[in-house]
């Protein structure tokens, strides 16, 4: 229960009337520019102009910046990548070579020969590249010899009867027809044969491919089109072919002393034979000639058994070949007796320089020593030189054809 009288209600307050504002002066009005002249082809200013009356102009997006701030930084990248960073990178090496200063080169410190030594070469690092290779020579001292003389002459015999055979040469390795005089007191004799090239390397040949048996039709080949060959490479290097080495054998012979010094050794050239000129005045060679020829040998000097031609018949012919742009005559040797084996073929140039021996295994050509007999008077077979069981003169017997 409320104590005290109850307090009686305020009067409201008279809010107090405001003094009225002062009328606002009015502006004075702007000033109108004078019209410009309209450009030719420009429609007058007062055309297109009334509906933009009363409406304020638009603010313009900065949306270009945008754009062209991300172009002008990619442009400057990339110029400072290209003017800048790629050639700095392009002057580097990757990988730089470490020079060496050069060395002296390792060779051997002492020579020995026999129980002995001598002092080897020693050179400066000037000569760095500087190598020792051991010579193939071989050197044999016979000693002790009743007739150095007819040991030697001997042995000259045993290497022209060799397989392959040695031929009698000058310092040219051209052979010689006259054979030293083997009874003087002392001199010397030079052999010699040619020896073979290297083989090079050859390509690897595809496998051969089965033909149809009878009664069956081939299949067809996918690849029977024409494929077009690869352009030979002009980036292959030119190979260099080994030159023509010939092995040697020099021998010196001394009755005095008793001895006899062979020395084997491989030198750069070719055995050949002498100019035909000097062999047969010009003259050339025919088929008789060349048979004649062949018969005028010794089994041992063409590289088959035997002692004497007549265990052998001889079968030129017709037709001429051609090596080193040289027609020669091509000659077949059989057994003469039955089952008339085929045991060689040779070749007699028809101007008298070379007479070969075809390998039949290899098809190399071996050059023959031989003395250019054309008139066949002394050993040469007579004109009816065919086996008696009625082989023809030329081709081969008819037990041994095929």
């Amino acid at each position: 229960m409320p104590f005290g009288k109850p307090k009686e209600p305020k009067a409201p307050k008279e809010k107090k009337p405001k003094p009225p504002k002062p009328a606002k002066k009015p502006k004075p009005p702007k000033k109108v520019k004078p019209t410009k002249k309209p450009r030719k082809g420009a429609p007058p200013q007062g055309e297109g102009q009334e509906g933009q009356e009363g409406e304020q102009p638009k603010k313009k997006k900065p949306i270009l910046l945008f754009i062209l701030i991300p172009v002008v930084v990619a442009a400057v990248a990339a110029a400072l990548v290209f003017f800048v960073i790629m050639p700095r990178l392009g002057n580097q090496d990757p990988d730089p070579e470490v020079t060496e200063e050069p060395k002296p080169p390792e060779l051997p410190e002492e020579l020995k020969v026999g129980e002995e030594s001598v002092p080897g070469m020693a050179l400066e690092a000037d000569e760095s590249g500087a190598l020792a290779v051991l010579a193939k020579t071989i050197t044999y001292t016979y000693t002790n010899l009743n007739n150095a003389g007819k040991a030697a002459e001997t042995y000259v015999g045993q290497l022209k009867g060799a397989d392959p055979a040695f031929s009698v040469v000058d310092e040219e390795f051209v052979r010689v027809k006259d054979a030293p005089d083997f009874t003087t007191a002392e001199g010397m004799v030079l052999l010699a044969r040619n020896l073979p090239k290297p083989e090079p390397e050859g390509e690897e040949t595809p496998a051969p491919t089965e033909e149809p048996k009878e009664g069956e039709s081939a299949a067809p080949d996918s690849s029977a089109e024409p494929s077009q060959s690869p352009p030979p490479s002009s980036s292959v290097p030119p190979v260099d072919e080994a030159p023509d080495m010939v092995l040697t054998v020099r021998i010196t012979w001394s009755n005095a002393e008793g001895q006899c010094v062979v020395t084997a050794d491989e030198a750069e050239g070719k055995v050949t034979s002498p100019p035909p000129e000097q062999q047969s005045g010009g003259q050339s060679v025919g088929i008789r000639q060349a048979e004649n020829q062949i018969r005028s040998m010794t089994p041992a000097e063409l590289g088959l058994p035997g002692t004497s031609m007549a265990d052998y018949e001889i079968f030129p012919q017709d037709v001429l070949e051609t090596v080193d742009d040289t027609a020669y005559i091509r000659l077949n040797i059989y057994e003469s007796v039955a089952p008339y084996t085929f045991v060689g073929s040779y070749l007699m140039g028809v101007d008298g320089e070379h007479l070969y021996r075809l390998d039949a295994d290899t098809g190399e050509l071996v050059d023959l020593e031989f003395t250019l007999n054309l008139s066949g008077s002394s050993t040469a077979a007579p004109e009816s030189a065919a086996p008696a069981t009625g082989a023809p003169e030329s081709g081969a017997p008819e037990s041994a054809k095929p």
